[in-house]
């Protein structure tokens, strides 16, 4: 049996060509005729690497991206590694990041660049935002709704993230809180024949004018700021 090896300097008499063949063929295509696809690749085995710096199994050296794209190649350019597939013949970049850093639970996201940047994982119960266009976590605020049921002069409060319900009865007033920084709802329905009137601190406006009024039963109104004055939704 023909080891495999390359043939030995000065050696091998007699079966020199056999044995480099059998070296050539073990991974390159051969039909034994005269053919173009004879000498290609059929099969590729890369030996590991090892510690020592210039035994990496591959290395690609940089260089231009080919003008244009041929489906199945691969490329190298500065920082980035290219596969080009074949449905519209498209060049496109294969992503990777620094797994030098990070943790589980961490998110990858692109960059202005085209470069993937770690997002360290959030916390308990955050949410995932845009902040300027970029991935963020925000805390999740919870809306707290308040149902209230009144039918004499009224101050509603403004604990933040609370939405306010309010069933009216009876000739009465609803004031609202200052509209400034404020970003709660205020709902008021009413549930009387009178007319229910809602007013505002400060001498902000509903809509431009300084009151608003429910004069039909049954009728309801939301209220929110726009940061300086009330708005009616």
């Amino acid at each position: 049996m023909i080891q495999q090896r390359l043939p030995a300097v000065n050696g091998d008499d007699g079966v020199w060509g056999d044995v480099l063949n059998q070296f050539l063929q073990k991974e390159h295509y051969n039909t034994g005729l005269d053919d173009p696809l004879n000498g290609g690749h059929k099969a590729v085995t890369i030996r590991p690497g090892t510690t020592v710096a210039l035994t990496a199994p591959l290395k690609f050296l940089t260089g231009p991206l080919m003008t244009t794209p041929e489906a199945g190649a691969v490329e190298f350019l500065t920082d980035r590694l290219y596969f080009t597939q074949t449905t519209s013949t498209t060049r496109k970049v294969i992503a990777a990041y620094d797994d030098t850093s990070g943790a589980t639970g961490d998110i990858h996201y692109r960059d202005l660049n085209g470069y993937l940047v770690r997002l360290a994982a959030g916390s308990t119960a955050q949410v995932l935002s845009i902040v300027s266009g970029l991935p963020s976590w925000q805390n999740n605020t919870t809306i707290t709704r308040s149902i209230n049921t009144i039918s004499t002069a009224t101050t509603a409060p403004a604990v933040v993230s609370t939405d306010y319900v309010y069933f009216v009865s009876g000739t009465t007033t609803l004031t609202l809180p200052t509209a400034v920084a404020n970003t709660n709802r205020y709902s008021v329905t009413n549930t009387g024949i009178s007319t229910i009137t809602v007013a505002t601190t400060s001498a902000q406006t509903i809509n431009g004018s300084t009151t608003a009024t429910l004069p039909i039963p049954n009728m309801s109104l939301d209220f929110i700021s726009n940061g300086s004055n009330w708005v009616v939704e």
